[in-house]
């Protein structure tokens, strides 16, 4: 047996280091190797754990100058923000942070970019006005955004799908199935970005409610279209006499508040989700529209046994300013507010 070690080659007797020196860089070298491993392994640890949230969308302001960014749902769990560049050759996005949560983009116009997921590049096209994409941010995912763009991009945390198990029959939504930038046609979105594009030039009309609103039926269907949820079996009551009367009068208690739709909902025992279809069951109007007619109903009041200017009634009555209130009330009963005054007095 030869105890002697391995034999050192010519390139290793050059170096000077010998056979000891030698295995002392070979552990060394081993060292670092094992360390990098460590020190990523502890990254990707870190990032999967980490508080770090891309609901802001940040991440597209890179090289930035044209870009607008303007947020409309801040306080609900799912955030809105309107994206737009007049400009093409935005350029490379910023990484997203890794993050349990979802991105969905809805183009407001035919867009045109380049995308790479976990690394790879992905065989796109353009993407269509009217459609959208939705990206996974427990995925690596990165774009080149070449055309210029207007769209709404929609931030939802996995534990928005998480607070519609028990309405989806207790099912675990774990992702949605959506190919990576694969366009998606869906009428069901397009009529909610529609109905959402009104406040997006004023920002201060997305009531807590109407935010809630939107954001649990987009949620729900989402589950339900693109979650694999099974909805066949699934049953839904109205509210109990005393839940509808809990609710009205927490709803019509000050109409001017921004109360959480899912303050009442808890308040009735029930999920935000549940206690949505229960309530329009109940009285035949989701709850952000229920509370818009009773918003009416009050104007019309104010407008016919007192002398407050519309701006003041407008208010009062809980919209945003004279023009919320003027829209809102010519849709509902085809009039405008200074003509209902003089005809109704």
């Amino acid at each position: 047996m030869d105890l002697r070690g391995p034999k050192l080659t010519s390139a290793q007797q050059d170096s000077g280091l010998g056979k000891s020196g030698f295995r002392l860089v070979c552990s060394l070298i081993d060292s670092s190797a094992m360390l990098c491993r460590t020190s990523e392994r502890r990254v990707l640890d870190f990032m999967k754990n980490s508080t770090i949230s891309n609901q802001g969308m940040e991440y597209f302001r890179a090289k930035q100058r044209d870009i607008v960014i303007a947020p409309v749902f801040g306080k609900s769990e799912i955030s809105m923000a309107r994206l737009s560049c007049v400009t093409p050759g935005h350029g490379v996005i910023d990484p997203p942070a890794y993050e349990n949560a979802f991105f969905l983009a809805f183009n407001l116009r035919d867009y045109e970019g380049d995308l790479w997921v976990d690394g790879k590049k992905v065989d796109t096209k353009i993407s269509r006005r009217g459609n959208f994409t939705i990206y996974d941010h427990r995925r690596s995912w990165l774009a080149d955004m070449r055309s210029a763009f207007d769209g709404v991009g929609f931030h939802i945390p996995r534990t928005a799908l998480d607070a519609y198990e028990e309405d989806l029959g207790g099912k675990h939504i774990d992702t949605l199935r959506a190919v990576p930038g694969r366009d998606i046609e869906d009428d069901v979105v397009r009529r909610l970005i529609g109905a959402c594009l009104p406040v997006l030039d004023n920002p201060g009309r997305a009531t807590r409610l109407f935010q809630d609103h939107i954001a649990g039926i987009l949620t729900f269907h989402l589950c339900a279209a693109y979650g694999g949820a099974n909805l066949t079996n699934t049953q839904q009551g109205s509210l109990a006499p005393w839940q509808r009367k809990l609710a009205l009068e927490m709803l019509e208690a000050d109409l001017t508040a921004d109360l959480p739709l899912s303050a009442v909902a808890s308040a009735c025992g029930l999920s935000r989700g549940y206690f949505t279809k229960a309530f329009k069951l109940s009285t035949g109007y989701p709850p952000y529209q229920w509370v818009i007619l009773k918003r009416v109903e009050k104007a019309t009041e104010l407008l016919r046994l007192t002398d407050f200017t519309i701006a003041e009634v407008a208010l009062l009555c809980g919209f945003c300013d004279q023009a919320h209130l003027t829209r809102v009330f010519t849709g509902r009963l085809g009039i405008t507010p200074m003509q209902w005054r003089r005809t109704s007095r």
